[in-house]
């Protein structure tokens, strides 16, 4: 009789935990989603198609990379499931599968964004289903999700407790009234962080509570005047251009003037902060390396001093050697930087953009 009562027990005991533990999803495009220009056909990518179609090939394709965009959400659960749904399995040399591919979890604590856990990508599926946290109590929390940086996601499932709540934030963490609007290279676009959340546009969204937007095109940010009238569309509060890594000298000599000019032009009171490239850690031995960048640099500051000749106002810049710091410690492969880069990069910055934005 013992032993009959102690198996029912135990059963009992199984159950219940189940119960506790089963897993009810939501759609997080239910939810609040910040991070995005303007709303797209396919909800977790950067630019819809249709206004893609006149800029170049590569800048199409990365515009369905789903950098910068994070979901915000409530919820008393004490485990949070994800399963998001890939475009297709990536690799690269000098990025972690996590950073690309993988998810970035946030709760904000005491009035500041603290760091959670990571989704890892499974190698060899397009399906990925994950817990990444459990065992927390359950107090009602805000959570802050990051989306990969180089990868597509067509579906993004948000996992709680069957009988815990998953709501939109009764009040964000992120002011969504203020805009900052990043245009970039693969710097901007996060390569290399560890993980979403640390590029340094997601960096700056913590440190300012601003909604800031993440069009960084790796490799591809080239100031093609397309991308100037799309910029020009996109509401901001603030412009920041850090896509002077990408065209050669010849091209900056070439763009630059016109593609900030018509910015301007079209939005004449939303201030612009323009940063030179960081200064490449391999080209201060590749000598070639070294002569592009100190070219990009040379053309960069001519037209800078061009449109402030102009009187061009509420027009900010800011100078390589206040970027990354003098160590020479800050990158990964002596271009894209590090977690202590971008940490870095975001420290630089930030003082502009509180004067930017106070102004």
């Amino acid at each position: 009789m013992k032993r009959l009562l102690l198996v029912c027990l135990i059963v009992v005991t199984a159950f219940a935990s189940f119960a506790q533990d089963s897993i009810r999803f939501t759609s997080a495009a239910s939810l609040m989603m910040i991070g995005k220009a303007k709303p797209t056909d396919s909800i977790f990518q950067r630019i819809d198609s249709v206004e893609t179609k006149d800029m170049p090939k590569a800048v199409q394709a990365l515009a369905k990379n789903s950098a910068g965009i994070a979901i915000l959400f409530e919820t008393n659960s004490t485990i949070i499931r994800a399963k998001w749904k890939l475009e297709s399995e990536k690799f690269y040399s000098n990025m972690p599968p996590i950073s690309h591919s993988g998810l970035d979890l946030y709760c904000l604590k005491n009035g500041k964004w603290q760091y959670v856990m990571v989704g890892k990508p499974a190698k060899g599926t397009a399906d990925q289903d994950q817990v990444i946290i459990q065992n927390m109590d359950s107090s009602m929390k805000q959570f802050m999700l990051y989306l990969p940086l180089y990868n597509t996601v067509n579906d993004l499932q948000i996992g709680v407790q069957e009988n815990a709540e998953i709501r939109k934030p009764a009040q964000p963490g992120i002011n969504t009234t203020k805009r900052v609007v990043m245009y970039g290279s693969s710097i901007l676009q996060g390569a290399s962080a560890s993980r979403p959340g640390m590029a340094y546009p997601a960096i700056l969204q913590r440190k300012t509570g601003y909604d800031v937007i993440n069009l960084g095109f790796s490799g591809n940010a080239k100031m093609e005047i397309e991308l100037a009238q799309y910029l020009a569309s996109v509401p901001a509060d603030l412009y920041i251009l850090d896509c002077i890594p990408n065209p050669s000298p010849e091209q900056i000599k070439e763009r630059s003037y016109n593609f900030i000019k018509y910015l301007r032009q079209q939005k004449p009171n939303v201030p612009i902060i323009l940063i030179e490239t960081v200064f490449r850690e391999n080209g201060n031995w590749d000598q070639k390396v070294g002569k592009t960048v100190s070219g990009q640099l040379e053309e960069i500051r001519k037209t800078y001093d061009r449109l402030k000749k102009e009187g061009i106002d509420n027009f900010y810049y800011l100078t390589t050697d206040k970027l990354i710091g003098n160590d020479h410690e800050a990158t990964i492969d002596g271009v894209h930087l590090t977690d202590l880069g971008f940490s870095r990069m975001a420290d630089a910055v930030l003082p502009l953009i509180r004067k930017a934005m106070k102004k």
